[in-house]
């Protein structure tokens, strides 16, 4: 297995950490939140140049269904990634309040947390096109079979997840974020911190496993299993 896959795989994970940690706004600091804010920045970046292969073969062979798909979701999450930072940078309070751009407006603020909340549901759609390699890999790195008992409960436990994160996301009525209704976030001040980002964690779940589930229904159900 190759080093630098690994590397990725690792950044990657901290990258979704951080972006645990920037939707937990609430439980730090403003200008930590800032901070984190140019910290998944950076990793963005690294993941990117990391991930260079995937732009020289752009242009390159045939377009499949599936690679129009992950095309088409890529395009998606760039423009709310761009939409994301820029409006965070224009509402900071702290590392860029001094500059010209500085704009605290509803309008602002509204497009932030709209851009933030697509970014988590459309983070965890490509999570879902990549959750076969994923499980390729680390079955590979910890010597166990994707037909066997431990990897049936990852796929149970993924299953659990998913379903209490559709309770999540109706109980926060996160639908409202995604269709511009809201004006202010609203946070529940008495929840933990485990508690908020297990909840973080089970809708970006939901939206990852519900990808995995529709690519294999609609896509890939006919293949031939490979023979080890």
């Amino acid at each position: 297995m190759k080093l630098k896959y690994i590397y990725q795989v690792a950044q990657d994970s901290v990258m979704v950490i951080l972006f645990g940690a920037l939707m937990g706004f609430h439980l730090w600091q403003e200008s930590t939140h800032e901070w984190l804010g140019l910290a998944f920045l950076l990793i963005v970046f690294k993941h990117l140049v990391l991930n260079n292969h995937w732009f020289q073969r752009l242009w390159l062979g045939d377009y499949d269904l599936f690679r129009a798909l992950k095309l088409a979701i890529n395009i998606v999450l760039a423009g709310l990634l761009i939409t994301a930072i820029v409006s965070g940078v224009v509402l900071s309070q702290h590392i860029f309040a001094d500059f010209f751009f500085h704009n605290a407006s509803d309008m602002v603020r509204k497009t932030h947390m709209t851009s933030v909340h697509w970014l988590q549901i459309i983070m965890a759609v490509h999570l879902g096109m990549h959750w076969k390699m994923l499980a390729r890999f680390f079955s590979q790195l910890w010597h166990i079979s994707e037909n066997s008992r431990i990897a049936k409960f990852g796929s149970f436990l993924s299953l659990m997840l998913s379903v209490y994160g559709v309770s999540i996301f109706i109980q926060r009525d996160m639908s409202a974020y995604l269709l511009l209704q809201v004006d202010y976030a609203f946070f529940d001040f008495e929840q933990s911190v485990a508690g908020f980002y297990f909840d973080y964690i089970a809708v970006t779940i939901l939206f990852a496993y519900t990808t995995r589930f529709f690519l294999w229904l609609f896509l890939f159900r006919n293949e031939q299993p490979v023979k080890e």
